[in-house]
């Protein structure tokens, strides 16, 4: 059965403005009017009881219309009496045409075609409850002339005749979250070899470059720490990507070519260094983001409603331009990110010359050198210069002082995919009987062992030996973080196996010990998205927007994280009333313009919901944006 949705209830009174009628039925529905409070009582406060994690669903199954609800215990509750009941408003992405047409009912009731309502009795004869505990109601059928629409499926909840609650569903994607990545630890040289010998076989380089308006070319005083960095023989560059910016004044082709140029002159100027071929990522974009942060607070916080176009209008005024310029030239940058590659005769090696200089080492018990020799080897089979299988080629002793080796090895094996997390617990435990005080091999343990958890069936109780091997890392002087990461990853195991077994409330207290962890790590923006992904299907969505609010105003903020950010908060009229979030929404019109559009979609084909444009602002938005019609 597929996930159910996130519902919002909202409690409609009524339904404004002239439009053109789908249906006026009501089936002696009562409006409760002001006395709401009273009349709906029962209703509200069983709504206000039930866990979080109780919720409904809809589904289309060929011309009917299915309604699922998670717990029958209280939906036993909700429709209790005889004249309780539920309905649906079969609500149509044609009524939201970006036109001057109203096409919404003019219902107090309804906003589309409303279903005949079902009551409890009717209920309890054709309801169904599934293997898995849900519900299952057929709640009526779609009229013949709907049947090729994009629909959407809202719940009307009724007490005593009477309704009691509006339910708009939405769809917030909480589909795919997962652990936190962990990483496992490899033997590796200390740093002072590094600097001496041996060196990084590969390192990442970040730099930021301004440029002037409307120029392409550079200051060579502001490349220069770039230039500096590269004065070195030891290293090549294999692949460029920059993020170039241009301010937002001026035609976006204009904006499109100047970025493209930019990219182009920094390429060209890093090529001079070597003669191999450097690949390049060239990504341009107009900084909304910087634009909209600077002038917040400021005498030019009224451009922040428009959109980019009636920005771009105003700024067209010479003398509004010059009074900005001292903001916008601190929008005219490069990002140049660089990866470099260390050149050593080993990187040329065939098979056959790296498996000799390997056995040698091992003969010799030049430990360092072997190291060295497997970071290469393994950052081959990455770029997939030599095949996975070469390791096993290579005989390394299984004897205390190789143990770095072996440690590594199985490390390797495992984050490649090339082992599962059976196999590689197996593997670990006998290194751990083999070195028993090695930290970094205890770490690996417990990391795997949790994927193992993940794949198993085992009982919590028989998991908290694994929450104290966690916790006695701290003795072997593990970094507090990377402890830390792990507890979060045993949570959120946690939380699910206390979901199955419905124990809400030891759910919530580890839900909540991840939530409380995660603000001491560091975490990129792939598994904050994850960790809000997390939360939002624990029905934490205020935590879920904790969680990435901190990241959306950056100008380097993942793609990802940004729109999660918008499904998670677009439905709320508070947040599009207010300017800041308007910026957010213009940032990833600017990043992903179709990506934008498609959140108005109908939620079967993955949308947020075409309903948000009930909006006025965010239906100005979509239409002036999207250049087409739902």
């Amino acid at each position: 059965m597929k996930s159910l949705l996130l519902i919002l209830f909202l409690y409609l009174i009524a339904f404004t403005g002239i439009c053109q009628t789908t249906n006026r039925e009501t089936f002696n529905i009562k409006n409760p009017g002001k006395k709401a409070k009273k009349i709906c009582k029962d209703t509200y406060e069983v709504l206000r009881s039930m866990p979080q994690e109780s919720r409904f669903g809809t589904e289309i199954e060929g011309d009917s219309v299915i309604l699922y609800f998670n717990d029958p215990k209280w939906f036993g509750e909700l429709i209790k009496s005889k004249k309780d009941g539920i309905s649906i408003d079969l609500v149509q992405q044609d009524q939201y045409k970006c036109d001057n047409t109203q096409r919404l009912s003019t219902s107090w009731l309804h906003k589309g075609y409303l279903l005949p309502p079902l009551y409890r009795n009717e209920i309890r004869k054709i309801s169904v409850v599934t293997p898995d505990d849900f519900i299952k109601i057929r709640v009526g059928v779609i009229p013949k002339s709907l049947l090729n629409s994009n629909l959407e499926q809202n719940i009307i909840i009724i007490e005593n005749k009477n309704l009691c609650y509006y339910n708009k569903i939405v769809n917030v994607d909480y589909h795919g979250w997962g652990i936190l990545k962990m990483g496992l630890f490899y033997d590796t040289l200390t740093s002072d070899l590094l600097k001496e010998k041996y060196k990084e076989l590969s390192k990442t380089l970040r730099f930021e470059i301004p440029f002037e308006k409307d120029k392409s070319t550079y200051n060579k005083t502001d490349i220069k720490p770039l230039y500096d960095s590269l004065l070195l023989t030891d290293y090549e560059i294999k692949s460029i990507t920059i993020k170039a910016f241009t301010s937002v004044e001026g035609t976006l082709d204009r904006n499109m070519d100047l970025q493209q140029e930019r990219a182009t002159s920094i390429v060209n100027a890093l090529q001079t260094f070597q003669t191999e071929k450097i690949v390049s990522t060239v990504l341009t974009y107009e900084n909304w983001v910087e634009f909209l942060e600077d002038i917040n607070g400021t005498g030019y916080s009224y451009l922040m409603p428009l959109s980019k176009d009636e920005v771009k209008n105003k700024l067209r005024s010479k003398d509004l331009l010059n009074k900005l310029e001292p903001i916008l030239q601190n929008h005219r940058k490069g990002i140049v990110e660089l990866v470099l590659e260390k050149r050593v005769s080993y990187l040329n090696s065939n098979e056959e010359s790296l498996k000799q200089y390997f056995d040698n080492s091992i003969a010799d018990k030049n430990i360092d050198e072997a190291l060295y020799l497997q970071q290469i080897i393994f950052h081959k089979i990455e770029k997939q210069e030599i095949p996975e299988t070469f390791l096993n080629k290579l005989e390394v002793p299984k004897a205390l002082e190789f143990g770095g080796l072996l440690n590594n090895q199985a490390s390797f094996l495992y984050e490649q995919s090339y082992s599962n997390s059976f196999e590689a617990i197996q593997t670990f435990s006998k290194l751990d009987e083999l070195l028993p005080n090695n930290p970094k091999i205890k770490y690996n343990l417990c990391a795997v062992k949790l994927q193992g958890w993940l794949s198993s069936t085992l009982h919590v109780d028989e998991n908290e030996s694994l929450k104290r091997e966690i916790e006695s890392l701290r003795k072997m002087n593990i970094e507090e973080s990377l402890i830390r990461r792990l507890l979060i990853n045993y949570h959120i195991i946690l939380t699910e196996t206390y979901f199955k077994q419905k124990k809400y409330s030891q759910k919530d207290q580890s839900v909540k010990f991840v939530f409380q962890t995660y603000q001491t790590l560091m975490l990129n923006d792939d598994d904050l998205v994850n960790l809000a992904k997390y939360l939002s299907y624990y029905s934490k969505f205020d935590w879920a927007e904790k969680v990435l609010y901190s990241r959306i105003k950056s100008i380097e903020v993942s793609e990802d994280l940004l729109f999660y950010y918008l499904h998670l908060t677009i439905f709320y009229p508070k947040n599009t009333a207010n300017k800041s979030y308007r910026a957010t929404m213009l940032n990833a019109i600017n990043i992903n313009n179709n990506r934008f559009c498609k959140i108005f979609d109908a939620i079967k084909n993955g949308g947020v919901s075409f309903q948000l444009l009930d909006d006025s602002f965010l239906k100005k938005t979509y239409c002036e944006s999207c250049n087409f019609t739902p």
